[in-house]
């Protein structure tokens, strides 16, 4: 009991003790606040130095290669399939001239045969008329004379009447000969007047028949299907023994000297082909605006050597493809053959999948500036005299580790060098300490999809 009594008295008292030792410590820690800021030097940058303006870059498409020119090869007459080269099959090569389909030229030669005989019948008849014509010239005038004899011996036997020389009985005699004289020359005038008429008559007939007998030839010949080109046979569907009509389709046959290559562009890269110093304008605004420029293309085959060059030459004609808002062209290819310096190398070939590249030549410079220095916002920052200055570029090209941006809309020049490094903080006119970084930066363009 007398021990909780002096643990109660002494309980208070402790609790003084300890606060004014804690209060002691606490003031022992007490520190005079600093007057002056701590001097921190500026952070450090990577920077990469800007190139010289670009004057041309890339543009890399992939393409599909398509025959420039097929032609299909059709029956133009009815007929049996008599005659066809083992050989030529789709695929094989064939030069200009060379026999593919022969039909069965009999019924067409009848034909013909039928048609040259009655154009022989219609000669023989303009031979006769002429010699008809020359008869009844003959007759006409000795018509003429008998007309003339007829009339003097009315005349006579008129003038004897009134002496009694003659009777009334021989002028009627008289003057019914000189009647039918009349008769017999008209009828004989008639004919000749029909002359002109039957001549132009068979005129038309004979030419008729040498119209038919031309169409009649040109059948004899359509007998004869040949190769209009040297070519590649890519469709074949008849055999020798096959009865065909006028319009069947028998062989396609497409050049083997050139190709096309069937690729798409975007808006954006055609206005760049536009702006292309190579691009050559048709004649008239109106022209230019509606074909494509005229452009040098490089084409490449992924398991081929060697390049290809050519020309992009037209736009395909189907406008905006709504699907992918690209524009069909078509780049013309002469299909070369293989290089002897080149091993395994392979010409171009219907369906192959290649990638075109479009060199495009700027009227307008452009600063080229590395990727990892632009940053998510779209900043760009440079640094000059030791102090930050911030760029908001308007991006006109992205290649794969670089952008171009046109000279004339950027304070940046080619001198400048631009920070690759992160800021936590970035302010115009910030002092930072640059720290030059060399690298190359990539001068290509990715292959759209």
């Amino acid at each position: 009991m007398r021990r909780q009594t002096l643990l109660q008295a002494a309980g208070p008292l402790l609790i003084v003790v300890l606060g004014i030792a804690a209060f002691l410590w606490l003031k022992s820690l007490d520190r005079q606040p600093a007057t002056s800021m701590d001097s921190t030097p500026p952070p450090f940058v990577q920077t990469l130095p800007l190139g010289p303006p670009r004057g041309q870059f890339e543009i890399t498409i992939g393409g599909r290669v398509v025959p420039s020119r097929e032609v299909t090869l059709s029956a133009e007459v009815n007929g049996r399939i008599i005659a066809r080269p083992d050989t030529l099959r789709a695929g094989r090569h064939v030069t200009q001239g060379t026999l593919l389909v022969q039909l069965d030229p009999a019924d067409h030669e009848l034909v013909l045969q039928e048609i040259t005989s009655q154009l022989d019948g219609v000669d023989l008849e303009l031979k006769q008329l002429d010699v008809e014509a020359r008869g009844l010239r003959d007759l006409a005038r000795l018509a003429e004379e008998d007309v003339k004899l007829a009339a003097q011996e009315l005349q006579r036997l008129t003038d004897l009447l009134p002496s009694r020389s003659a009777t009334p009985a021989g002028r009627d005699r008289a003057e019914r000969e000189w009647l039918d004289a009349r008769i017999a020359l008209g009828q004989l005038r008639n004919q000749q007047e029909l002359l002109p008429a039957r001549r132009a008559r068979l005129a038309a007939q004979r030419q008729g028949l040498i119209a038919r007998q031309e169409r009649a030839r040109r059948d004899l010949g359509r007998t004869r299907i040949v190769a209009p080109f040297n070519g590649l046979l890519a469709f074949d569907n008849v055999e020798v023994g096959d009865f065909v009509r006028a319009g069947d389709v028998l062989l396609k046959l497409e050049r083997d000297d050139e190709v096309e290559v069937a690729c798409q562009l975007r808006a954006d890269q055609l206005r760049w082909l536009r702006d292309s110093l190579d691009a050559v304008p048709s004649t008239g605004p109106e022209a230019v605006a509606l074909e494509v420029p005229t452009v040098p293309v490089t084409i490449s085959y992924r398991d081929n050597p060697g390049q290809w060059t050519g020309r992009l030459t037209r736009f395909q004609g189907g406008g905006v493809d709504p699907q992918t808002r690209t524009i069909a062209c078509r780049v013309l290819v002469p299909r070369q053959r293989p290089d002897a310096a080149a091993n395994r190398s392979i010409s171009l070939m219907r369906g192959m999948y290649v990638t075109v590249t479009l060199p495009v030549r700027l009227q307008t410079p452009l600063i080229e500036i590395p990727t990892e220095a632009v940053r998510p916002d779209g900043q760009v920052w440079s640094v000059r005299a030791d102090r930050l200055v911030v760029h908001r570029i308007p991006i006109a090209r992205t290649l794969p580790n670089s952008i171009l941006v046109r000279a004339e809309l950027t304070r940046l020049k080619p001198a400048d060098r631009v920070v690759i490094s992160p800021l936590a903080i970035a302010y115009d006119g910030m002092a930072v300490q640059a720290t030059p970084v060399s690298t190359a930066v990539d001068t290509g363009e990715a292959v759209a999809p």
